[in-house]
């Protein structure tokens, strides 16, 4: 019912009127009963597109419509957002700390084995040379932030799995003197499936801010490969952009 009133409405607009039939020709326009009709006059009022007036000049109105990107707010799973800033190289632990908030650092698992072509791809390695792979779960104040995988070439860092694996990039600069100094990131939209969803303690199909992203060293070879998933509700993501010489 709401659906045939929007289309009626629709061509009453493009023919320049403002104004609905009385509720008795409504509903036999429509073929329904005047309960049905009220109840989806009342469902547009209250979404601002109809507006009812009492008196000698009373009837049912169409509102003015204007285009609006305004959206409902996702309910956050914590009092509080995190701010990840795209246009800063940052590890977990330092934007949780830079921000006032305890970072926590679960290894789920740490493994190495040969790497796939796709992986073998995006390090620029040879397919089947071993690599180092972590899946970390991301805590913020013991909230859940994100799940992690990250892929390292073996050959490069070796005896990785040797030490605390909290930091990778604290890790990788303090004691290989490798720093990651430009990445390449791609930003999706997902939904958590029911195993990231456990993980995050959140529900099923929550949003997910899906981050994919190569990192690389200061002569641009790549040093790691990694996929993130950040819960959305606690996350922001924010970005600053200068012209050339400011």
């Amino acid at each position: 019912m709401v659906d045939s009133l929007v289309l009626l409405m629709a061509e009453r607009r493009a023919a320049g009127q403002s104004r609905l039939p009385s509720e008795r020709d409504l509903a036999a326009e429509l073929s329904t009963s005047r309960g049905t009709l009220r109840k989806a006059l009342a469902r547009l009022e209250d979404d601002g597109l109809l507006e009812r007036r009492v008196g000698r000049a009373g009837g049912i109105y169409l509102r003015e419509v204007r285009p609006s990107l305004r959206a409902d707010p996702v309910e956050p799973a914590a009092p509080f957002s995190i701010r990840r800033q795209l246009d800063r190289i940052q590890g977990v632990p330092a934007l949780l700390g830079e921000q006032g908030h305890q970072s926590t650092t679960r290894v789920i698992s740490a493994v190495e084995r040969e790497a796939e072509l796709a992986e073998a791809s995006g390090l620029d390695i040879n397919v089947g040379d071993p690599v180092t792979v972590l899946l970390r779960l991301r805590l913020a104040d013991q909230e859940p932030l994100s799940l992690e995988q990250m892929i390292l070439p073996s050959d490069r860092f070796p005896g990785l799995l040797e030490h605390s694996l909290g930091s990778i990039y604290e890790l990788l600069e303090q004691h290989y003197g490798v720093a990651i100094a430009a990445v390449d990131e791609t930003i999706k939209i997902g939904r958590a499936t029911t195993n990231v969803a456990h993980l995050l303690q959140v529900k099923v199909d929550t949003p997910l801010f899906d981050v994919s992203r190569i990192g690389h060293d200061a002569e641009g070879r790549p040093v790691e490969m990694s996929h993130d998933l950040f819960n959305a509700t606690i996350t922001t993501l924010s970005t600053s952009v200068h012209t050339p010489g400011n």
